[in-house]
């Protein structure tokens, strides 16, 4: 059964469309509940309660004001489709109150030539729609304000006809302007969603370009390396029996890289070479992190595995300098290695100040493409970040290779 996300994470994964919709329905519930508040004199829906039947009157109350109030509160609370079904039932509710308004009066006219109390409040009712559904048929309701506020008006305060049109063609600019506004905040905020996922994939290419290089940059030092140190036992004397095989490995690793290349899923090296790559990022990025390796396993390990093992250690240590500490204070991060026949973990711990994990959002790019990102991308491969305030942070990597087979 599927966890369910904390208020927290559920801001964190909101989109700017999701964002901006519900900032929109919050904005507009409050100034429901202002316009509710004025006093409207004989225009007022209090000083027409016993001008209209009860059941009706109450209807257009819970249509016209309670409803859209109620989006202040239940903005930030319930669904974004649970939001849509209330703005559309309330907005066909609105529609109907207008045209069985003038047959609910008890009355022949309203009082004092009062205009209808809804008038007015059609504005709130197309902001919405046009917020919720971003869809042409949404235009339909402005239109459809000019012949129902005009008619209307015309039947319930007397037959005053140019009064009655200028209403009317008022309601219709003035729900036309907010249609308009409406759709257009809808479709910039989806625009820089599209844009924001652009973003979010050219940068996770040029990560993936820029690691590939730094990768075999790596691996090729680490190669000359065992060469060198071979070359220099073999020169000793006596020289050591392990000579022979340590030669033959090297060699191996340097056809690996020819032959196929860091990328290729042939390219496979020892695991004491995952330990040395894992070891010259952790130096590069701090020089006082302590390695600690257990080797068991026998078998090579891809290179892909080793690529991307590096890559989300790196990127573990980089924030653990940047946000583990405050600057000049001392902060012991440790990247202990385990190599086994069955997995491949490797797990990065700090003992700094820590954080809440699901308060990151999902638009960091070094969490959620470098770590999370890159060993999701390896068949077989995942991780892990716990951290509290105070408690330190541990990043756990793992790959298993009978998830590859």
């Amino acid at each position: 059964m599927a966890r369910r996300m904390s208020p927290a994470e559920a801001r964190a994964t909101r989109s700017a469309l999701e964002r901006m919709q519900r900032t929109v329905y919050l904005a507009t519930g409050i100034a429901a509940a202002l316009v509710a508040a004025l006093p409207r004199g004989a225009n007022g829906f209090l000083a027409q309660v016993d001008q209209l039947q009860p059941p009706f009157w109450a209807f257009t109350v819970l249509v016209g004001i309670a409803i859209p109030v109620a989006y202040a509160p239940l903005a930030f609370l319930v669904s974004m489709r649970t939001m849509r079904v209330l703005v559309t039932a309330s907005a066909a509710g609105f529609v109907l109150a207008q045209v069985l308004f003038v047959p609910a009066m008890t009355v022949s006219t309203l009082n004092d030539a009062a205009a209808p109390w809804l008038q007015g409040f059609g504005a709130l009712h197309a902001t919405l729609l046009a917020v919720a559904w971003n869809r042409p048929a949404v235009w339909l309701f402005p239109v459809a304000q000019l012949p129902l506020v005009a008619t209307v008006e015309y039947y319930a305060s007397g037959g005053i006809l140019e009064q009655s049109l200028l209403d009317g063609v008022g309601a219709l600019v003035t729900c036309l302007i907010l249609t308009g506004a409406g759709a257009g905040v809808v479709t910039a905020a989806a625009r820089q969603d599209v844009e924001a996922a652009r973003a979010r994939e050219e940068a996770a290419l040029e990560a993936s370009l820029r690691t590939g290089e730094r990768e075999q940059a790596r691996i090729n030092a680490l190669v000359h390396d065992e060469i060198i140190s071979v070359l220099l036992a073999a020169v000793r004397t006596p020289a050591s029996p392990a000579v022979a095989e340590r030669a033959e490995r090297a060699l191996g690793s340097v056809a690996a890289i020819r032959g196929s290349g860091l990328r290729s899923p042939t390219a496979a090296y020892p695991p004491e070479q995952l330990v040395a790559a894992l070891r010259a990022t952790a130096s590069e990025i701090d020089e006082d992190v302590l390695v600690t390796s257990r080797v068991t396993a026998e078998g090579d390990i891809p290179a892909s595995v080793v690529a991307a093992m590096a890559e989300a250690t790196g990127e573990a240590l980089r924030n653990s300098v940047i946000h583990g500490g405050e600057p000049g204070e001392t902060v012991a991060r440790v990247v202990a290695v385990s190599v086994a026949d069955d997995e491949v973990r490797v797990s990065v711990r700090d003992d700094g100040r820590g954080f809440v994990p699901r308060n990151v959002s999902s638009r960091r790019l070094g969490l959620q493409v470098s770590i999370h990102g890159r060993m999701a991308a390896l068949r077989g491969g995942g991780s892990r970040v716990v951290s509290a305030p105070g408690q330190g942070t541990t990043v756990d990597l793992w790959w298993r290779p009978e998830a590859v087979a």
